[in-house]
């Protein structure tokens, strides 16, 4: 696990009772493999023993650090016997600390002698991320959650904790054993697309059950998304599955909470289809509200194939390629790339990049000199070319979302300026941490609710960067939230030359290590890495990424001869070998899916 592994994390963590956390612990739960592991794949269960008569403050601390890691299922029971009767009652921990190692800088000895005869011990977590209270995963820990202080006194059976941490504190490789990346999904504010939140949850029984829990607590607050699951709900028990069936048991405090109309049943529905379908043991499910099973046309099972309609790559987009061959416009597969028969594909006009939107009908265009966007169809309908932008200085490659906003960012001397298309006019957005910085990349998710951006900090570095869009079911943007940078620490410093979409929730990157030598590692939206490395031996000049799952993912390589002219291109498969190699016309000097 690298030390910014951001996410949401779903310890959602969860009430605690006495006897550990209530993540729920039976049942299993589109983006991931399978939920579990198979039986020898499995971790070691933890049993931890409790204190003993006769431990020093520092063998308490050690045990009850131990104890934390007590599974399965995850439970505090243990732990809890390390603190003071009062500090167990209090104790609601209400997230994870996670961490690499852990050292004492004060020895174990005793810093702080209190008046009772009590003493402190201090612990510090080594390359310690935090969750908050509901899961998200905030990068670096505070100080004073990675700096821990134990107070400890002395009681009849020996040493006790008084004042124990706010979090739970685990390592990384216990984490990355036990835990595994998936998403929730909720809808935008139009209801017509699912945006995926990605998640940690924990494998095994507790995977369903958790999943659904996430989903019960609400998108956050500061986001616009919105859940069509009833509010004031929490689930019975946890979510069994038999013959593939899960059973999703909800109640309410009162006992009668008003059923969704069909409307809202069948958004609900598609929230739960998407989120279960990540369990590869689940095929379908039911849902019951204060015993009363949802039903949509007077069906009460459904399949976790249900809203496919709602996809967060927006379902019917098209999945061919687009660039530019000698100045005109081809569309096709990477073996027949054909010149399209709009505006575009004439050559009258000098672009140096195009964009089409999801559907490829209409395609945005930057000229070579990149002071104008052009907006013309893909295809022959006699309507001309419209120029959206006129006075830009530097434009990058514009990119589109599903309500049919084109997004641009103009590289001015004063810094990025961000705009995007909404009813026939370009209009400037405020995205702090990106407009006004030295940006040299960006794409849009197709659900239109995160903006990533590669923003060069000085001469020798870049910086992965993401703002959470907010928008109106109209299609307009109110606000950007603030940038939060994701580049992975652990990550090669250096310049980032590319960036494309490899899943909704994922992206690929494209680091120089050489003249000939590229690195193209992916990287989650928020920030956490995967296994995903691909070193290519050749001069790649892009990434040509989507995010629709089962479409390849390529590097474009580009090369041109002594005297100037081109003399190869050519698309790399980066989940094949150097042979998935796809020649195109050396004329080629862009090419990429629909943004």
């Amino acid at each position: 696990m690298t030390p910014r592994r951001t996410a949401l994390a779903a310890a959602f963590c969860l009430a605690l009772t006495g006897c550990g956390i209530n993540m729920p612990d039976s049942g299993p739960v589109h983006e991931s493999t399978a939920t579990g592991l198979s039986q020898e794949d499995q971790p070691a269960s933890i049993n931890p023993p409790g204190p003993k008569k006769g431990d020093t403050p520092e063998e308490i601390v050690r045990g009850f650090l131990y104890a934390m890691q007590a599974t399965p299922p995850i439970k505090t029971s243990v732990a809890r016997e390390f603190l003071t009767p009062e500090a167990n009652a209090a104790w609601q921990p209400s997230g994870m600390v996670v961490y690499s190692s852990y050292t004492a800088p004060h020895g174990y000895r005793e810093v702080t002698a209190a008046a009772d005869g009590g003493t402190t011990e201090v612990v510090e977590l080594l390359n310690a991320d935090e969750t908050d209270a509901r899961g998200a995963w905030l990068g670096a820990a505070s100080e004073p959650d990675s700096t821990v202080r134990f107070p400890l006194t002395l009681e009849d059976d020996g040493w006790r904790i008084t004042q124990p941490p706010q979090h739970l504190l685990v390592p990384a490789s216990w984490f990355d054993q036990r835990f595994k990346q998936v998403s929730l999904y909720f809808f935008d504010p139009s209801a017509q697309i699912l945006v995926p939140e990605p998640v940690f949850v924990p494998r095994g029984g507790q995977f369903a059950s958790t999943l659904v829990y996430g989903l019960l607590q609400r998108p956050s607050a500061e986001l616009t998304e919105q859940s069509y699951l009833p509010p004031g709900l929490r689930s019975v028990v946890s979510v069994p599955v038999s013959g593939g069936v899960a059973r999703i048991d909800l109640t309410s405090d009162s006992g009668d909470a008003v059923l969704p109309t069909s409307d809202q049943s069948e958004l609900m529905v598609s929230q739960l289809a998407w989120t279960l379908s990540q369990d590869q043991t689940i095929s379908g499910f039911r849902v019951s509200i204060d015993g009363r099973p949802v039903q949509i046309a007077g069906e009460t099972q459904f399949g976790t194939d249900h809203g496919h309609e709602y996809a967060p790559y927006v379902a019917g987009s098209s999945t061919q390629l687009y660039g530019l061959l000698n100045g005109r416009m081809v569309g096709g597969s990477a073996q027949n790339l054909e010149i399209v028969t709009g505006p575009f594909g004439a050559g009258d006009y000098s672009l140096r990049t195009v964009s089409p939107d999801l559907r490829a009908e209409n395609v945005a265009g930057v000229s070579a000199t990149g002071s104008t966007l052009w907006l013309a169809p893909v295809k022959d309908t006699g309507v001309e070319p419209r120029a959206l932008i006129t006075t830009g200085e530097d434009l990058l490659r514009p990119v589109w979302d599903f309500t049919g906003r084109v997004w641009e960012v103009d590289r001015r001397a004063s810094g990025a300026e961000v705009s995007y298309l909404h009813h026939g006019r370009m209009r400037t957005v405020d995205v702090p941490g990106i407009s006004g910085e030295d940006v040299r990349a960006f794409l849009i998710s197709r659900d239109g609710s995160r903006l990533v951006a590669v923003v060069r900090r000085d001469t020798d570095d870049d910086a992965l960067v993401i703002s959470r869009i907010l928008t109106t079911g109209d299609g307009r943007v109110t606000r950007a939230l603030p940038a939060d940078d994701i580049t992975d620490p652990t990550d090669l410093d250096g310049h980032i030359r590319d960036i494309a979409w490899r899943t909704p929730t994922s992206i690929v990157v494209l680091h120089p290590l050489s003249r000939e030598l590229f690195q193209v590692r992916s990287v989650s939206v928020n920030g956490a890495t995967d296994s995903f490395s691909v070193t290519i031996p050749d001069d790649v000049v892009g990434l040509t990424g989507t995010p629709v799952e089962g479409e390849p993912i390529y590097a474009f390589v580009r090369s041109v001869g002594a005297n100037g002219a081109p003399a190869r291109a050519a698309l790399r498969d980066l989940a094949g070998s150097r042979v998935d190699e796809i020649d195109v016309d050396p004329g080629v000097t862009m090419l990429s899916y629909v943004s």
